[in-house]
């Protein structure tokens, strides 16, 4: 029923429909219902369109086409095998283990969808051998949808990260309610606010923590009052689990945003919240978006303090049969970061969560963790049968003065410098994509990353 976070080239595809106006309501959220690029897909003239963008609309057809096809089942295989697996996970899904191997088996009816999907790894880190990743069973209401399962997220407008939820850590079991098509509101006094789409989930935590079982809330609402600007608010708090206020007036508490004035045993949980926005400029020689992200780890008033901060520049267009992208992105996870020096030792950390914004050893939001700073930059390129070749450079800081407690990736100081291309093709047996690259680390303390060349291949083959 959805576009699931983690395909480039599929976001390449719909980001230039979005900013071409050919793609109704907002894109700064995954996954994505296919109802609603169906619907924007009905009734457009390849003739009219320039190349670059008929070519994406056609690639994007061939698609929906696969995944929306009812009452048959489908079944997708896929092996992967990798080299110092990156650590450092972006919006593309990439293998998290030096061994993986996927089944799945799905279904999509009028009003029922189901997934069932099981993964089994070599050496784990979490000690998981087989994950149940990707599994969901959803149903539609009217214009809603709801699901039950693992299903990743990705909130932001980021090619890098996102500083609230991305799909760097596994996605933990949930129950959501997502609107299924952005139609604008009837009402005049509010249709202004154009197209909008909204999301909320309950999520819960792994076992093995300091609070057994804890529960991850989230709240998400996007606007696009005009075809060039969207925009976002998002909210998460961890709550509940073993020993802790559960209680429905426990989530009031926590909805409202009461608790920082009451005994840290009684407070309802730990939150973050924030705002995305996205701006595009198609209209000029060459395309240009930008966009922005600030996230909050605390709360003044009603609205969050303490920002997290991400920024980046998008550029696209046509070249040769093929099209292209390119972005620069920086980011910034320590709390205050606009001032000099930003406060440390306080995003993705909690005093009643010790374990942190974390899952099963990953943190939720940006793959860096916290008081980690980003300097990023890339360029993709899809020629006219839809190969990509992908070029990725980053610069990082992770836990610049070692203050961050639990940090995933550095106990201490490390600055990392990162380089990888990947090429991925369709053939008739399967998809195969390729990366290699480069990590040279420096650390102030023990060693934490592995340095040197890193790569993977995977395969993968979906039957329907």
């Amino acid at each position: 029923p959805w576009v699931a976070p983690g395909d480039v080239i599929l976001r390449h595809d719909l980001q230039r429909l979005s900013d071409s106006g050919l793609l109704a309501g907002p894109l700064l959220s995954w996954p994505v219902p296919w109802s609603q690029v169906l619907r924007s897909l009905d009734g457009l003239d390849n003739q009219q369109l320039e190349r670059g963008l008929s070519a994406a609309v056609e690639r994007l057809r061939a698609r929906a086409q696969r995944e929306t096809m009812t009452r048959e089942i489908g079944v997708t295989a896929q092996v992967s095998a990798a080299v110092d697996p990156a650590e450092l996970r972006t919006f593309e899904a990439t293998p998290r283990e030096e061994g993986e191997a996927v089944l799945a088996v799905d279904w999509l009816g009028e009003r029922f969808a189901a997934k069932l999907a099981a993964t089994v790894v070599a050496d784990p880190d979490d000690g998981q051998k087989v994950r149940p990743d990707g599994s969901y069973l959803a149903a539609s209401f009217g214009n809603w949808i709801v699901s039950a399962g693992y299903v990743d997220r990705w909130w932001g407008p980021g090619w890098q990260g996102s500083l609230i939820l991305s799909s760097n850590a596994r996605p933990m079991p949930a129950l959501a309610l997502d609107r299924n098509e952005p139609e604008p509101f009837a009402l005049p006094v509010l249709r202004w606010l154009g197209p909008w789409r909204l999301s909320t989930f309950m999520g819960q935590f792994e076992s093995d923590r300091d609070f057994s079982n804890a529960l991850l809330f989230g709240f998400r609402a996007e606007i696009r009052p005009h075809p060039t600007l969207q925009f976002a608010a998002s909210r998460t708090a961890q709550w509940c689990g073993d020993g802790r206020p559960c209680g429905l007036d426990a989530f009031w508490d926590l909805l409202v945003g009461n608790d920082n004035d009451q005994p840290l045993e009684k407070q309802p949980g730990n939150q973050l919240g924030g705002f995305d926005l996205r701006w595009s400029w198609p209209g000029g020689r060459v395309p240009l978006a930008l966009y922005a992200q600030a996230i909050g780890e605390d709360e003044a008033g009603f609205m969050p303090s303490k920002y997290l901060g991400l920024f980046g520049l998008e550029a696209w267009g046509d070249v040769g049969p093929g099209s292209w992208r390119a972005h620069v992105e920086y980011a910034d996870s320590a709390c205050d970061f606009l001032r000099s020096p930003p406060e440390f030792g306080c995003a993705y950390t909690s005093s009643i969560y010790t374990d942190g914004y974390r899952y099963r050893g990953r943190v939720i939001g940006h793959a860096m963790d916290a008081d980690g700073e980003s300097v990023s930059g890339g360029i993709l390129y899809i020629d006219r049968l839809g190969r990509r070749w992908e070029l990725l450079g980053r610069n990082v800081k992770l836990n610049r003065v070692g203050a961050a407690a639990g940090h995933s990736l550095a106990a201490a100081p490390t600055t990392l410098t990162d380089l990888a291309l990947t090429h991925d093709r369709a053939y008739a047996w399967g998809n195969i994509t390729v990366s290699v690259g480069y990590t040279d680390p420096a650390s102030n303390g023990p060693p934490s990353l592995d340095d040197g060349i890193r790569g993977f291949l995977t395969w993968r083959h979906a039957l329907r």
